[in-house]
């Protein structure tokens, strides 16, 4: 009995790892996602190279500290040899009359094989740059806010499309269980009319219209299943999982959504799309590199201070040396080059400015299009309703007329197939409003506030 209870343990075990079953939730669904997505991990890299050129920035607050070192040997060099001579002699003005009595013996330089050791640690630090240092840290900082608002911007692409497949696979997968059902309508109705047929209670005509009808929703049922199989594999993909992974969504659609409060939708779309506080972070950049330049054109001081060693062997001995230097640029004539260099960053601030307002238009449209999507996508869902309830209504009553024979085989195929759109019609009708609401959220850039 124990043995018994180890292979069904094992068989269980096994059919799991075949199934590769997996539960789903939208929030499951949405981090996976995010953690898999490689467009993501690069507008993250970018986040990282930003703030890697911010803490680049901060440095040039600090001295730079520099070393040299030389090390000089001229092999082919010979001993410089200097004669003697009589020193000349000059009068009161200062005019050479002649050589003195005074004789210089000469001398030898021993320069042959000369070698040269020099080393040298500098310090340097600007004092006034024009502003060009802050103004590239406000730049460097400026830069860090776009890389974070591009990546925003992406996950919540990511997000839509990862929201759209997943409420189309759900509505699938109700679907599914619909089309079953109608299949097995037809199965009941195809078995009545064959024992009647049988019989000789209705013709063969009347049984052949319910195979037909059968046939098409088999047909329809395979259909939809494999069109449920694509869809799981392309949300397998979207998250990160192997194609052949069996998924289990564990929400439904809800039957009775609440519409969406859309007013003050333009003013918040305003407020919070990334895409128009990355244009306008390119402005004020814009306007930085303006400053920054005209800072370049005024006067630059710096200070060095530097500590060195060096060592002549044949010729002095080794000394050492603290320096210290200021040093004072004024930039005085350039040709115009200031004026042509701002009036390039100024047309550079116009064409930017232009793609934030035509940018501003643009999310204007935008916006009213997703309010109208789901104005439109709840109205669906009221008509969708009214329509499954007169169908559902309808298939009733033509069900008892054609038990009690007032209506034909032919009304009770028409009163399912309704049926069986009407229902049909629902589930796509609540996934696109599922799918319009994240657009929306997405269009006034409150998606991550979203709530399922």
């Amino acid at each position: 009995m124990k043995f018994k209870n180890i292979y069904i343990l094992i068989g269980l075990l096994l059919v799991s790892v075949v199934n590769g079953q997996e539960v789903m939730t939208i929030s499951k669904a949405r981090s996976m996602a995010l953690e898999y997505n490689r467009t993501l991990k690069v507008a993250d890299l970018k986040q990282m190279e930003a703030v890697s050129k911010q803490k680049e920035a901060r440095t040039n607050y600090l001295p730079m500290i520099d070393g040299t070192g030389t090390l000089m040997y001229l092999p082919d060099m010979e001993n410089i040899e200097i004669p003697g001579f009589f020193l000349p002699s000059a009068d009161e003005d200062g005019n050479i009359t002649g050589n003195s009595d005074a004789y210089f013996p000469g001398m030898a330089l021993e320069t042959e094989g000369l070698r040269l050791y020099q080393a040298q640690v500098a310090a340097a630090i600007p004092i006034y740059a024009g502003g060009q240092i802050r103004y590239g840290n406000k730049m460097a900082d400026k830069g860090v806010e776009i890389a974070r608002q591009n990546f925003q911007l992406k996950s919540d692409e990511v997000i839509l499309n990862t929201d759209n497949i997943y409420w189309q696979m759900v509505a699938l997968k109700e679907n599914l269980k619909v089309a079953d059902k109608y299949v097995e309508m037809l199965d009941s109705l195809q078995s009545q009319l064959q024992t009647m047929y049988e019989v000789g209670l209705t013709p063969k005509s009347e049984y052949l219209k319910v195979s037909v009808q059968k046939n098409e929703a088999k047909l329809n049922l395979i259909k939809v299943r494999n069109g449920y199989k694509l869809i799981q594999m392309n949300l397998c993909q979207q998250i990160g999982l192997p194609l052949n992974t069996e998924l289990e969504i564990s929400e439904s659609l809800q039957d009775d959504p609440e519409l969406l409060n859309v007013s003050n939708s333009l003013t918040m779309a305003l407020e919070n799309r990334n895409e128009l506080k990355m244009l306008d972070g390119q402005v004020e950049i814009v306007e930085l590199q303006k400053k920054s330049l005209a800072g370049s054109y005024l006067p630059q001081l710096g200070a060095q201070v530097s500590y060195g060693y060096m060592d002549l062997p044949t010729l002095s001995t080794s000394r050492t040396m603290t320096q210290v230097n200021a040093q004072l640029s004024i930039p005085l004539i350039h040709w115009r080059e200031k004026k042509y260099k701002m009036d390039a960053v100024r047309y550079q601030k116009q064409q930017a400015q232009l793609q934030l307002d035509d940018t501003k238009e643009l999310v204007q449209l935008e916006v009213q299009q997703y309010m109208l999507n789901l104005v439109e996508a709840y109205e669906s869902i009221v008509l969708a309703k009214s329509a499954k309830e007169e169908a559902e209504e309808s298939l009733e009553e033509v069900s008892l007329s054609y038990e009690a024979g007032l209506n034909s085989t032919t009304d009770l195929l028409n009163a399912q197939a309704s049926w069986q759109k009407a229902q049909a019609n629902l589930l796509v009708a609540l996934a696109e409003y599922e799918i319009a609401k994240t657009s929306y959220y997405k269009g006034i850039g409150q998606l991550s506030q979203m709530k399922n």
